[in-house]
């Protein structure tokens, strides 16, 4: 099997490739095309081929596909903050790139499968009492209207049968290490990492705010197995790329602290931590209502299980 990976030096993807580097069975790779603007971080192997640059440029993705990609996992993105500020780069990467992307893959003739990493951000701030498996999107920053476009491309090109197809919404995935990436829910991130580590940090949402968070080593088993659930064809024969928004966990930042506070007794956390709440950061990544996905937990998606297990799993996920 040849698998693409766009972003592949970016936090998800350097843990996704290395695990399907150890995938065994059908994801087993024979070759693993990995993309991104820089590749300083992707392990040695015989069966990964390395392209440096953007996953948008024609060239390279002809280099990415001199063998017929049959899975492809589309990371790359600008990502919320800087899609916010810059729109012109935001469009030209999360639309046209992707168009470019989905349109290559066409061409190849033999319906390959694309797992597109969509986001949260699709909600907006969501004003409704919760989000359930039928709640539609309502961006209200421009990261999320182009996931949401990025879920639609991918869902025309599985109509027409040139491609399978899964969109999968991730939340917060913690905790990402100390490299600026232009999102700013990192600081989930920032003050799993800081708290744990006896270092001081500055909140920039209250203690009450509220979001969905999942450990990268939850999200990548999710990913995985987005691949068995790529594409619906109904009895007339009609396809559909499934969206899934994966099923997080709600969690307060006070609760959030309180778990960190009693796995790390020997650091005063409550002490470290100062908050500083900023009402934009608050009401775009610290109002979120409880999230409610029956139908995207009968399909095999979890989330970590508990606080303190999303804690665990997300350190693990730094090392």
């Amino acid at each position: 099997m040849h698998i693409l990976v766009t972003g592949a030096n970016g936090f998800i993807g350097r843990h996704l490739t290395r695990q399907l580097l150890h995938a065994g069975g059908e994801l087993n790779p024979d070759r693993l095309s990995v993309m991104d603007l820089k590749l300083d971080q992707i392990p040695s192997s015989p069966v990964i081929k390395c392209i440096q640059g953007s996953f948008a440029d024609e060239a390279l993705l002809a280099q990415a596909m001199d063998e017929p990609v049959d899975l492809a996992f589309h990371l790359a993105s600008v990502p919320s903050g800087l899609a916010e500020s810059n729109y012109a780069l935001g469009v030209d990467a999360n639309i046209h790139g992707t168009m470019a992307l989905l349109e290559k893959l066409k061409q190849q003739g033999n319906t390959p499968t694309v797992i597109f990493a969509s986001s949260i951000a699709v909600y907006g701030k969501p004003a409704v009492a919760e989000v359930n498996d039928d709640t539609l999107p309502t961006p209200n920053l421009s990261y999320g209207a182009q996931k949401v476009i990025g879920e639609v491309l991918l869902n025309d090109y599985v109509r027409r049968g040139w491609l399978g197809g899964c969109s999968v919404r991730l939340p917060g995935i913690v905790a990402r290490p100390t490299e600026p990436n232009g999102a700013v829910s990192i600081f989930f991130s920032d003050l799993i990492r800081c708290l744990s580590y006896g270092e001081p940090f500055t909140c920039p949402v209250s203690a009450s705010a509220r979001s969905w968070l999942m450990s990268v080593t939850c999200c990548i088993e999710n990913l995985l197995h987005a691949v068995s659930l790529a594409t619906t064809v109904s009895k007339n024969g009609s396809r559909t790329a499934n969206t899934y928004t994966l099923p997080a966990l709600h969690v307060t930042i006070e609760d959030l602290v309180a778990r960190i506070g009693e796995l790390f007794p020997q650091h005063d956390v409550q002490s470290l931590i100062h908050y500083a709440p900023d009402p934009w950061v608050e009401e775009n990544f610290g109002s979120y209502p409880p999230l409610i996905l029956p139908r995207a937990k009968a399909a095999g998606f979890h989330d970590d299980g508990d606080i303190e297990s999303l804690i665990k799993n997300a350190l693990a996920g730094l090392k």
